[in-house]
């Protein structure tokens, strides 16, 4: 980890780059990430603020400053589909839009997805992160297991189910779904259910669509209609008052040339 001189902002590694890009932080990231923490637990969202005391606690405990809840952040990343190589437009503006909701994503991935790795897996982000980071890769595995035993400790039935929305909204921005970050059976199943519900709700709003398309064609021609039919009804009161002026002059000429004889 580089260390920067008293007074100044801290030289960021690799990682701390791209989670800084990703969050939109142009400068002072500890000011930034303290502020965000802060604002995580004055949330009246009972797992977003737990959330907040979990990466407030890592940065009391670790005694790391910003480092932990980076590193936090970054493994969170990893687990979502995010390599942190290159920072993602579309993921970029969903973080700057919540940056409240991708850190509980990570969390929450990290919650229900690393134990979901294999060895090989778990090794290979943790050389990337330790190399990244510049840090020890032993750090790195304890902060995350304070993350997963704080997580239980704190967290209840109902925000671990809360957490899983925020991995899916996440995932889906790299391309992956709940189920590729839990690896659970179940979640595979709500990921089934969750494609059938979207190809459903796709079809549906074609169909009405296509009936709103149907309706409007069919309102023009009844328009057309319409319109066709008051010109003749139009063409045949001019000509009937033709007829009618005509037997009027008719009858003067009449009158004024007396009886026929």
């Amino acid at each position: 980890m580089v260390i920067a001189a008293a007074g100044a902002l801290p030289v960021l590694g690799v990682v701390a780059t791209a989670v800084a890009g990703l969050y939109g932080i142009g400068s002072d990231i500890n000011r930034h990430i303290n502020e965000h923490i802060d604002a995580m637990k004055e949330s009246g969202n009972p797992t977003i603020a737990k959330t907040g005391r979990i990466l407030d606690g890592a940065k009391f405990g670790f005694g790391l400053g910003y480092i932990s809840s980076v590193t936090i952040i970054a493994v969170g990343q990893y687990l979502l589909g995010n390599t942190l190589a290159v920072v993602s437009t579309v993921a970029t503006a969903a973080t700057l839009s919540n940056p409240i909701a991708m850190t509980c994503a990570a969390v929450g991935a990290i919650l229900y997805g690393w134990g979901a790795l294999s060895n090989d897996e778990r090794n290979d982000i943790l050389d990337k992160l330790a190399h990244g980071l510049e840090i020890g890769v032993e750090l790195i595995k304890s902060i995350i297991a304070f993350v997963i035993q704080t997580a239980k400790t704190l967290f209840g039935n109902q925000m671990l189910k809360d957490f899983k929305v925020y991995i899916a909204d996440k995932a889906a921005l790299f391309g992956r779904s709940l189920s590729d970050v839990t690896r659970l059976t179940v979640d595979v199943v709500s990921d089934a259910a969750s494609t059938v519900k979207r190809h459903a709700e796709a079809a549906l709003t074609s169909t009405v669509r296509a009936a709103g398309d149907a309706s409007d064609k069919v309102g023009v021609a009844l328009s057309d209609l319409g319109r066709v039919a008051g010109s003749a009804i139009d063409q045949t009161g001019e000509a009937a008052q033709q007829v009618i002026e005509g037997g009027k002059k008719v009858i003067r000429r009449a009158r004024s040339n007396g009886p026929v004889k």
